[in-house]
């Protein structure tokens, strides 16, 4: 096991710049899970972590070692690939042997690593059959079972659900999160789906366009966005967001001409601009709710439904409420707005103002 450490790693291709400087810290046994859109460069870290890509520049250090040269297999870590990269012709046995017998690991302990990661990940009936002979969850302890049988200080995760169905994207993630726990190795998770990182992260990395725009627990993000990027990322539905300007009072927000209550004074300029949010979640349907919300579509989700519309001076906004409330396209919500659950940032930088909640 070993903590990682990545300071100013910058990564450009020709004169892409696809990483713009990242800091980041994995202390020794901690799962940190690696979130952001398409192309923000999420991957690319992974890669620069695992040796897969050269570093343009800073550097990387796992455990008291400088990492910057080595090749992968001097690093100690193992990659498990979103499409598995199993060997078709091996069997389980030989494709999670494959590693060891390459580093000319005695035979009595690959026997011995083999059984022990089987045993773990519920793989001792399979150890004779050939991948296309397994289901897509099956292959994916064999992957998993691979990297284990290394015994590596660092885990690094690519994606590995992205090719199963939603029942077992479900079950895998409870398997990774005991897997990883019972092993106490360092882990880095790479995903775009936010339900992945917040379960089996015990801190997430959002990252946003080379960048990483807020590190924390996965409550902390959820409730406390550092932006307004990541509050639009983290949440499902996202979270709402709409033009605002503290009243001159600095203890309220005026939205058009309809007031909210803020939980208390802003050390701000009085009547600034700024971006009022809001997680649908937290909105409450009141008779005398400051906010009308014209329906325009409704997703019925079972436990939940979403009514999606817009309230004053034609801003879009939607609302969770309870399963089985009744609500259509054309109906008029009031809502009211918990002042404590109100997220204030700057129109410019899209930052969090600080004592906003």
């Amino acid at each position: 096991m070993a903590e990682v450490v990545v300071r100013e790693l910058r990564k450009s291709f020709g004169t892409v710049e696809v990483l713009k400087g990242i800091d980041l810290s994995i202390a020794d046994g901690e799962m940190v899970a690696v979130l952001g859109p398409s192309g923000c460069g999420k991957s690319t870290l992974l890669r620069l972590v695992a040796g897969l890509e050269t570093v343009t520049g800073g550097e990387i250090r796992i455990g008291a070692r400088r990492v910057n040269e080595l090749e992968p297999k001097d690093r100690d870590i193992a990659m498990v690939f979103q499409n598995y990269a199993l060997y078709p012709h091996m069997t389980v046995y030989d494709n999670m042997a494959y590693g060891l017998k390459n580093r000319r690991v005695p035979r009595p302990e690959i026997a011995a690593r083999v059984k022990r990661a089987a045993e773990i990940l519920g793989l001792e009936e399979l150890l004779d059959r050939k991948p296309r002979q397994l289901s897509g969850g099956q292959r994916q302890r064999v992957a998993m079972g691979r990297a284990i049988v290394r015994e590596p200080e660092v885990f690094l995760f690519d994606e590995p659900l992205s090719n199963l169905d939603a029942k077992l994207r479900v079950q895998m993630r409870h398997e990774i999160r005991q897997l990883q726990a019972r092993l106490g190795t360092t882990g880095i998770y790479v995903t775009h789906d936010q339900v992945e990182a917040m379960t089996l992260g015990d801190r997430l990395v959002v990252m946003n366009e080379g960048r990483i725009e807020q590190v924390g627990a996965p409550l902390e993000v959820y409730e406390r966005p550092a932006s307004l990027f990541v509050a639009g990322f983290i949440g499902s539905p996202p979270m709402n967001g709409f033009p605002a300007r503290l009243g001159e009072d600095r203890a309220s927000l005026v939205i058009d001409r309809i007031r909210l209550p803020l939980a208390g004074p802003l050390a701000a300029a009085a009547a600034a601009p700024v971006v009022a949010g809001i997680r649908p979640e937290h909105l409450q349907c009141s008779a005398d709710g400051p906010l009308a919300l014209a329906v325009d579509w409704v997703e019925i989700l079972g436990a939940d439904t979403v009514a999606h519309g817009r309230i004053a001076g034609d801003h879009r906004i939607c609302v969770r409420l309870p399963g089985g409330t009744i609500v259509h396209a054309g109906d008029t919500l009031r809502l009211s707005v918990p002042p404590d659950r109100l997220h204030l940032f700057d129109p410019g930088s899209g930052l969090r103002i600080a004592d906003a909640s």
